[in-house]
């Protein structure tokens, strides 16, 4: 095969058009990659917003139970707000004896998630029917939760604190 000037000319400008090609494109994605970095305000906005709500009403906030070596029970103090709910996960063996002391107002209730869902009592006994994962909840009772979500939209809702002690045995 033979290269005449035609072809070398003709090679030449292939390998020009590509390294131009390569730089243009190189400088129109950074282009838009700074674009897409941007914040856009209304996004921006809507994120913060989300984030407030679930700072203020701890809505599905979970910790998880880790009992201190040889104790049976342990404290943790909180708050719920709007129509939110602290959630308390730990794992259970069947006939366990799980006692719950819950200081705080009388609009707060308690409720124990696992096979089934079970509304606790404060300081009563109960006794875990089968072993797993249980998931406690602090939540306003059904009438309560209402006025505090309509309060919450109108940011005029107020935090609850409360105490919870869980004990199990």
């Amino acid at each position: 095969m033979r290269v005449n000037s035609f072809s070398k000319q003709f090679i030449a400008l292939i390998a020009l058009v590509t390294v131009l090609s390569v730089i243009i494109v190189g400088y129109i994605e950074q282009q838009v990659v700074e674009t897409v970095a941007q914040p856009v305000p209304a996004k921006q906005e809507a994120e913060q917003k989300h984030n407030e709500a679930l700072i203020n009403s701890l809505t599905n906030m979970t910790q998880s139970v880790r009992f201190p070596l040889n104790e049976h029970a342990i404290m943790y103090t909180g708050y719920i707000l709007g129509a939110g709910y602290s959630s308390y996960q730990f794992r259970a063996f069947k006939d366990q004896k799980l006692k719950v002391n819950l200081k705080g107002d009388a609009s707060i209730d308690l409720a124990l998630f696992g096979q089934e869902a079970y509304s606790l009592q404060r300081d009563v006994e109960y006794i875990i029917p089968s072993e797993g994962l249980y998931e406690l909840r602090v939540l306003f009772k059904t009438d309560m939760e209402s006025r505090q979500e309509q309060a919450a939209i109108a940011h005029k809702a107020t935090p609850v604190p409360y105490t919870i002690t869980i004990n199990l045995q």
